[in-house]
Formats: structure tokens, sequence, C-alpha cells
């Protein structure tokens, strides 16, 4: 086989690995999940994607559907295989207890106790191993993870469906619906993918949303609800989002009252400070929950709280759901923000664009 034609297959391959990866996307916070692929002969002999956190990884499983295939076989993992022991063995001893002859990684995993590791141990046993390959795909197949592990911090992104006026609702509070059915699928299969899902206080209150996924196939993120006051849990109403399983971020402000209110919903309360506005500092409400290791997570409004993350440029990526539709004096997608100039707004790079029905949805990261 010419060079060329080798580094295709190897692309072809790795590819494979890739979508394998993507399709379980969301399924194993707090771990990535990883695709990897066992080629033998120009055949795969095993492929597959990590399991549940606590289950067996890519690789593992891979290697043994490949079974004796793998020996001096070829590995195609999106991410360096890890050395470690946790909750499971080190993949690297099954990766040289099969023989495998080569691997192919996308990244290395910057994770401390990994960190170039795997790959070091992998070449002293004498594999072959490169990295790299496809590499700015996989960065951004595994951009959640990449990006929790240098930063401490979540992957923020910001969800809002607008007419083209940029109004996420009628002036008397009117949203559904604003975009179409394929829009909404789109949006509940963005929820799949992230660790965590967040609303503000008065979304809550005037939608009494269930932040689930019902639209597409994926696991329910962790509910999030920004609530300086404890608003919801003080108002006396049985909302979906009132009950275990629950995160609601709080300020001094809220009163024992409500404090108590929330502790018999069930759902949980953290205490973080104000801003100078009275409002969660999103500084601190973001660290937090990356601290708690929390992965990613999905903001979707209201406008004053997507407002708040574009003020303090606590994001990475906005997806925005446009519709055919003109609202006149409706509710701003972003509230509480001015710049004096357009020159000292801040300006966005499109990374992508797709039509939904009738709708538009383009992908944005700060410019």
């Amino acid at each position: 086989m010419s060079a060329s034609a080798k580094q295709a297959s190897d692309r072809a391959f790795m590819r494979q690995a890739i979508r394998l990866a993507r399709s379980g996307t969301g399924a194993t916070y707090p771990n990535p999940c990883v695709g990897a692929v066992v080629v033998s002969r120009g055949e795969v002999v095993g492929k597959a994607r990590s399991d549940v956190t606590g289950g067996p990884h890519a690789e593992v499983r891979a290697l043994n559907q490949a079974g004796t295939r793998a020996r001096e076989a070829t590995l195609y993992v999106t991410l360096e295989p890890c050395s470690h022991r946790g909750r499971t063995p080190p993949c690297v001893d099954a990766i040289l207890a099969a023989g495998i002859s080569r691997v192919l990684v996308g990244v290395e995993d910057p994770a401390p106790h990994v960190a170039g590791a795997g790959v070091a141990r992998l070449r002293k046993a004498g594999v072959e191993v490169e990295v790299g390959l496809l590499g700015e795909q996989v960065r951004e197949l595994h951009a959640h993870y990449l990006h929790h592990v240098a930063t401490g911090r979540p992957f923020v992104t910001l969800k809002l469906a607008t007419s083209i006026d940029g109004r996420i609702a009628t002036a008397a509070g009117d949203s559904k619906w604003i975009t179409g059915e394929p829009a909404r699928r789109s949006a509940h299969r963005l929820r799949a993918l992230h660790h965590a899902v967040a609303v503000g206080a008065q979304t809550v209150i005037a939608d009494d949303p269930r932040l689930d996924v019902r639209l597409a196939r994926g696991r329910d993120p962790l509910p999030v609800v920004f609530d300086s006051r404890l608003r919801v849990a003080s108002a006396g109403r049985p909302f979906n989002l009132l009950r275990a399983g629950v995160l609601f971020l709080h300020t001094p402000r809220a009163s024992k009252r409500a404090r108590l209110a929330l502790e018999r919903s069930g759902a949980e309360g953290l205490e973080l400070p104000a801003d100078a506005d009275g409002r969660i500092d999103i500084e601190a409400a973001v660290e937090r929950l990356g601290a708690r290791e929390l992965r990613s997570i999905m903001v979707e409004g209201g406008g004053q709280l997507l407002g708040s993350f574009v003020r303090a440029g606590a994001w990475q990526e906005l997806w925005h759901y446009r519709a055919p539709l003109i609202l006149g004096e409706g509710r701003p997608g972003f509230a509480g923000l001015s710049w004096p100039t357009v020159a000292e707004a801040p300006r966005l790079r499109a990374l992508r664009q797709q039509r939904l029905g009738e709708d538009t949805l383009t992908v944005y990261a700060p410019g």
C-alpha cells in the first residue's frame, strides 16, 4: 500500500471511531465518550464506544470484540488510552495483552493522571504510536471534556430561539412556538449532549419547563435553576423543577422561608455570591459548577440569564435558532446589555449554519 493510500485508510478508520464516540456523547458523563476501532489486514474486527461511567472503556470493549484477531492489529482511538487504575483497569494493559502493534490516537488526554503517560507506556513496550490523526475533528468531538480539564470550568453553550428581530417572546410573554418542530428536535438533541441545562427563575415561573430530553434520544441533563431569591420555591406552586434531582443556585438574599420550602421539595440549594445588581455572580457560578465535575452546561434562558453570561464573557458556543417571524415589541434574547457604540459590542464568529425546516440554526463562537 502506498503512503497516500495508507494515510487515506487511517483517516477513514479514525472517522469511524469519531462517529462511534459522537453517538454516545452525553451518555458517559463525567467521563468522555471515546470511540475505538480495531483493524486487522484492512478489516474492522472490533469497534466500540465508551460504556457508562464505571463500565469498560471503548478500547477494552473493542479489543474484547476482536478477540485473538487483535494480535498485530492496529487500534484507532479518539482519546489517549489511560495507564492508571481508576474505576476500571488501565486500558494500556489491555492493549499490550491483546498484542496490538500500532495505535493511532486522535488527541492526548490532558488530565493530570494521563497527560501522555499512556502513549509513553505503549511506546516503551515497543508499540508504534501516532498522535494527532484528525486532531481538529477529535478536539471538537471532545470539546466539553478538554475544556473542563484545561480550565476547571464547564463548557458553556448558550441556546436561544428567536424571531428574525431577535425576540424570544411577544410583549405579552407568549413564546410557543417560535420555531418549528425540526428546530425543537435539534434543541432536544443539544440538551442530551450536555451534562447540565440551566434556566432562570422567571423562565420557570412563566413556562414551567421540564428540561428533559423528549424529542430526541439521549440522557436527561441535570437541571440547574438560577434563582437569586428562591422565588420558585416560595411561590407555593408545584413546578416541574421543584423536586429532587434539580440544583437551585441562589444568593444570601434568599429568605429562610424560601430555603425551607426548597429543602422540603427535595431539590438541592447552592448559595453563591451576588453581583452588583443582586443577581447570582456568573463567574462564581461557573467556577462552582466546574468544581462539581460538571463538564458542560447548556444555558437556555431567559433573556436576562443569557445576557448575564454574555456580559461575563462566560461562554464557548452560542446556538441561535432563528424563525422567519417578526414579533416587534417583544422580549429580547439578551436582556440587560448595552454598549455605547457598535465598535464596543462583542462581534461573534460563525462556525456553521444549517436549515431546519423553515428555521435557520447558526452556531457561533466568541470573536
